[in-house]
């Protein structure tokens, strides 16, 4: 128990993408006509990255690379019992197209980042900053997507930092 009297969250953490394809279009995925991105929760043993590549495999049948995450939200999702979860929102990209859906989506589309920032942002706002990160930073630098995300790198953590900070100085 915290100091103030509040129990401290125990819950799930879910993921999400913000998936670019090919063409630099985002993929707005959803049912009901509701966006929602791409993901959900990892699994015992997976690593954040490995989760969310399985994820995205099993509701769109494709294979995706993960990048820096570039939101994190509390109470966007439940889960099956109504408890809120922590999302973590990752820049993804694929150079698939084909999208085969899964029972969890009703739609996807690919469109202009932009038209994926606002339609993200009327469900969640947080969502179209999300969008709007993840489009400044692209894939280089710090910020390469990965599928392995334990592969040899050459880059620092203070490259790292950097690079996020004048990303989130961009913000505004």
């Amino acid at each position: 128990m915290s100091e103030d009297g509040r129990e401290p969250f125990v819950g799930k953490i879910t993921q999400k993408a913000i998936l670019f394809g090919p063409d630099g279009d985002v993929l707005v995925t959803g049912s009901d006509e509701t966006p929602e991105p791409p993901g959900g929760t990892f699994e015992f043993g997976e690593t954040l990255v490995d989760g969310l590549r399985r994820e995205l495999q099993e509701e769109l049948g494709i294979d995706a690379r993960v990048g820096p995450p570039v939101e994190t939200l509390y109470g966007g999702w439940a889960d099956d019992s109504g408890t809120p979860m922590v999302a973590l929102v990752y820049r993804c990209e694929t150079d698939e197209r084909e999208v085969t859906l899964n029972e969890e989506h009703e739609f996807a589309r690919w469109v202009a980042p932009e038209e994926a920032a606002q339609r993200f942002g009327a469900v969640i706002g947080r969502l179209e900053q999300a969008v709007r990160r993840a489009e400044k930073i692209e894939n280089s630098g710090p910020f390469t997507a990965v599928a392995d995300p334990y592969a040899d790198s050459d880059t620092t953590s203070e490259e790292v930092v950097a690079a996020l900070e004048a990303a989130r100085t961009d913000d505004g």
